[in-house]
């Protein structure tokens, strides 16, 4: 990483057909170390994806291999292997829709937190206070703990600093806590479920998210007589 070219962001996505291209393209511009730089990052791409494409096929292929020459002893008609195939996948997928339902669309709705008739400038000191107060954090500090949250459970530090990568986030996370409860900030941490419900009750209309024009309300909003949200 500490190598990435200047000519392309790192921000931006890559596809398999850019690791062909852009070494050619580099080329073209006369950036030999560059050139070299895009094989040598699908080498070490591939020598993280493949073991984990193995991880996930070989349980699969393996069973099925041993099926073609009749040494699987829990082999089935492949109607009733099919039948029970669909029926895994469609019950797989609600599942997964569940779980990602409960992990990303409560981070952000509830009546203890805000929404903004204005905008505000990024890493002000309004932007960041928005961050708190429109943001709700599920548990925190395990592997166990984010893997199952699939680490969106930082919600407020990530969107403080969305550069981070997850593992920082759980080392700041905190920090961030502290520093809010010590200058009277709102904090929210709860679990998902419970967030789950009062988002719901949102949807429903029982209850309503807080409306304001900001946090620290900016100089036309004082000018207009406007009420802080926090007033």
């Amino acid at each position: 990483a500490q190598r990435w070219p200047k000519s392309r962001p790192r921000t931006d996505p890559l596809t398999l057909f850019d690791f062909a291209r852009l070494p050619v393209e580099c080329l073209a511009r006369g950036e030999v170390a560059d050139a070299f730089f895009w094989p040598a990052l699908f080498v070490q791409w591939l020598l993280v994806v493949v073991p984990m494409m193995a991880l996930v096929a070989f349980p699969a292929a393996f069973p099925m291999i041993l099926g073609t020459v009749s040494w699987w002893p829990f082999a089935l008609p492949w109607q009733t292997a099919a039948t029970k195939a669909l029926l895994g996948g469609v019950v797989a997928d609600m599942m997964s829709n569940l779980h990602s339902f409960i992990i990303i669309a409560c981070n952000h709705s509830g009546s203890d937190l805000y929404r903004y008739f204005t905008s505000c400038k990024a890493y002000s000191a309004e932007w960041f206070l928005r961050c708190a107060y429109s943001s709700a954090n599920f548990e925190t500090g395990s592997d166990f703990v984010d893997i199952a949250y699939g680490w969106l459970n930082y919600q407020i530090e990530h969107h403080m600093f969305p550069d981070m990568t997850p593992l920082q986030y759980r080392k700041l996370q905190p920090l961030v806590k502290s520093v809010c409860k010590k200058h009277g900030v709102q904090y929210i941490q709860q679990n998902g479920l419970y967030r789950t419900w009062r988002m719901l009750r949102c949807a429903v209309g029982d209850d309503q998210m807080i409306q304001c024009n900001a946090i620290l309300p900016p100089a036309s909003a004082k000018d207009k007589g406007l009420v802080p949200a926090n007033d």
